[in-house]
């Protein structure tokens, strides 16, 4: 019975060797490699799994890094949206404030001029009664 054992460990031994030697390797995960195409090329179904599996995680991955750089892009975007809004609301805000200005300016003239027409009306009528009663 002893020597039943050495006998029985090495020949299983040699059935994993050859079975290891003789397995299929699991390629690289890569977009390339991971097509469906590649994944069903695969003619052991564990190894096929097993990379269909890591494919899956990668693909989730890179979905991932999409989404973190459109997320990104947009608060960029964003970001410059607003500060044009600010430069454009202050540039309406300059724009609006020297309207204003002018308007006042306009109102102070206008009521400057009608002062004046007020002022060479009193003059004139004070003129025509003093030709009038000299």
């Amino acid at each position: 019975m002893n020597m039943t054992k050495p006998k029985y460990i090495a020949g299983l031994l040699a059935v994993a060797a050859l079975t290891t030697a003789c397995s299929e390797k699991m390629p690289n995960v890569s977009e390339e490699n991971c097509s469906q195409t590649n994944i069903q090329k695969i003619e052991d179904s564990q190894i096929r799994e097993k990379f269909s599996d890591q494919c899956f995680d990668f693909r989730i991955e890179q979905g991932k890094e999409k989404a973190s750089n459109l997320l990104e892009q947009g608060q960029e975007s964003a970001e410059e949206m607003l500060e044009n809004g600010k430069e454009a609301a202050a540039d309406a805000y300059d724009s609006t404030t020297d309207a204003m200005k002018d308007g006042a300016d306009a109102v102070n003239d206008a009521w400057d001029d009608g002062v004046d027409a007020v002022q060479d009306g009193a003059d004139e009528a004070a003129d025509k009664m003093d030709a009038a009663t000299n």
